[in-house]
């Protein structure tokens, strides 16, 4: 008698491989700010990059003109906001267009 086998992802009893950063809620929610800041801004036409380096602090990079502005999420315990390479607080996660709007702006008239 034979059995079907089946891998790792359709088992219901293996668990999927665990990536850094999934432990901490806070972490999760700041990556999910980031990414929705990410489909406005490509909604809106502009060249993004989400990325995470080794510090586990992803960032957003913003390209327009040949320009560049890098976007962070700081926070916690649910209460994120966008925030600056630079240190300037662009506001909180909640709105999200205006953010983009003002990056817009930003990358267009060259301003940190």
């Amino acid at each position: 008698m034979t059995t079907p086998t089946s891998s790792s992802a359709t088992n219901q009893n293996v668990p999927a491989p665990r990536t850094r950063g999934h432990d901490d809620p806070d972490q999760r929610a700041r990556e999910v700010g980031l990414n929705r800041l990410r489909a406005v801004l490509t909604a809106l036409g502009v060249r993004t990059r989400l990325t995470r380096p080794r510090n586990r602090i992803w960032r957003l990079r913003v390209h327009k003109n040949g320009w560049h502005e890098t976007v962070m999420c700081a926070g916690s315990e649910g209460t994120y906001a966008y925030v600056t390479a630079h240190g300037r607080l662009l506001g909180p996660t909640s709105d999200v267009q205006s953010i983009a709007r003002l990056l817009v702006w930003m990358l267009d008239h060259q301003q940190r």
